[in-house]
C-alpha cells in the first residue's frame, strides 16, 4: 500500500464514475440528516466507493445472458432446467408484471433482458430407476426444480440491465445499514417505554422494593445513555463501514454444479458423462433468502404470438 493509501484510504485518489450521486443516494436511503454533518461526502468516500465498486463487479459476474423461448427450452439444458414445463417459458414470463409493465411502458420494444431470480427447490421422490437392463421400482430420488420466477431491471440492452442490477445490488447494501441503525431507533424506543414503566412502579413502590427499582432504573439510564450517544449523526459512519467495506459477507454470487437429467432428477456426477453438470449461480442474502439468478433475454416482442400471450397474462392478472 502506498504512502497516499495509508494517509488517505483506499479509493481516496481515484476518480470513480457515479461515486458522487451513490454518496447521496447511500444518505437518503439512511439518514438523510447526515448531511449536516461537516465534511460528510469525504467521510462516506471510502465506504460508498468500495460497495459500488463491489456491486458493479457482482452485477457483472451474473451469468447470461440466456435467451427465454420455446426453442431454448427444447435445445438449452440451463433453460430446460429453469422451467416446469415449455408452455411455461413464455406464459409464465408473459404473466410477469414487470414484463407486462415493461411492454406497455415501451410499446415499440422487439427485445428486452432483465434479471431473473427463482427458488430453487430439492425434494426427495419415489420413482423408478434402470440398472443393468432392470427396472427398480421404489427408489429414492431427489427432484431439483424451481419456483417464484421474478423477472427485475429490465432494459432494452444488456449493458444497461447490468447496470439497474449494480444499482439494485448497492439499495440492498444500503438497506442492511439502515437496519443496523433502525435496531438501535427500537432499541431507543423500548428503553424509554421501559423507563416510564419503572418510573411510575417507583411512585407507588413502598420501602422494600424501592431499591431494585431504583438500581434498575439507575441501569437502565446508563444503558440509555450509550444508545443515544450511538445515534449521534456522527456515528453512522460505523454503520456504514461494517457493511460497505466488507460488502462479500453480505452479498455474493457463488455457483453450485448440479448433474440434472431431462426431469430434473439428480445423477451422479460418474455416470459416463450422460448428465454433464449444469452451473446455478446463488446470489446469497440479497434478502435473507437465496435466489438462483441469470440475465435473461427475451426477443421478437412484437410478434403476434408473444403479444397475443402477454394480453392472455394481461386478462388473467385482471380477473
Amino acid at each position: 500500500m502506498g504512502l497516499f493509501e495509508k494517509l488517505f484510504g483506499h479509493n481516496q485518489g481515484k476518480e470513480i464514475p457515479g461515486l458522487s450521486a451513490a454518496i447521496e443516494r447511500a444518505i437518503d436511503g439512511v439518514e438523510p440528516l447526515i448531511r449536516q454533518t461537516r465534511g460528510y461526502r469525504k467521510v462516506y468516500r471510502k465506504a460508498v466507493a468500495t460497495a459500488l465498486e463491489y456491486t458493479n463487479r457482482l452485477a457483472d459476474s451474473v451469468p447470461g445472458p440466456v435467451t427465454v423461448s420455446r426453442e431454448a427450452y427444447a435445445k438449452d439444458t440451463f433453460v430446460h432446467a429453469l422451467f416446469p414445463s415449455v408452455d411455461f417459458v413464455m406464459e409464465g414470463f408473459c404473466a410477469s408484471m414487470a414484463v407486462r409493465d415493461y411492454y406497455h411502458k415501451v410499446p415499440g420494444a422487439d427485445e428486452l433482458y432483465a434479471l431473473m431470480g427463482m427458488r430453487r427447490v430439492e425434494k426427495n421422490i419415489i420413482g423408478m430407476e434402470l440398472a443393468d437392463e432392470i427396472i427398480q421400482h421404489d427408489v429414492i430420488q431427489k427432484v431439483v426444480y424451481f419456483t417464484n420466477h421474478t423477472i427485475e431491471n429490465l432494459a432494452a440492452t444488456e449493458k444497461k440491465s447490468r447496470e439497474l442490477i449494480a444499482l439494485s445490488f448497492f439499495d440492498n447494501l444500503v438497506g442492511k445499514v439502515k437496519k443496523r441503525v433502525e435496531i438501535r431507533k427500537q432499541e431507543k424506543q423500548a428503553q424509554l417505554q421501559e423507563k416510564d414503566f419503572l418510573i411510575s412502579r417507583l411512585r407507588s413502590a413502598d420501602a422494600q422494593t424501592r431499591p431494585a427499582l431504583e438500581e434498575k432504573l439507575s441501569t437502565l439510564l446508563a444503558s440509555m445513555q450509550a444508545t443515544t450517544a450511538s445515534l449521534d449523526l456522527s456515528k453512522y459512519i460505523a454503520d456504514f463501514e461494517a457493511i460497505m467495506l466488507n460488502p462479500e459477507q453480505h452479498l455474493r454470487i457463488y455457483q453450485i454444479p448440479i448433474n440434472l437429467d431431462s426431469m430434473g432428477i439428480t445423477r451422479k456426477s460418474d455416470d459416463g458423462g450422460q448428465h454433464e453438470a449444469i452451473l446455478f449461480d446463488e446470489l446469497v442474502d440479497f434478502d435473507r433468502r437465496n435466489w438462483t439468478v441469470t440475465l435473461v433475454h427475451c426477443s421478437n416482442m412484437q410478434n403476434e404470438a408473444f403479444g397475443i400471450r402477454l394480453e392472455k397474462a394481461h386478462r388473467r392478472l385482471s380477473i
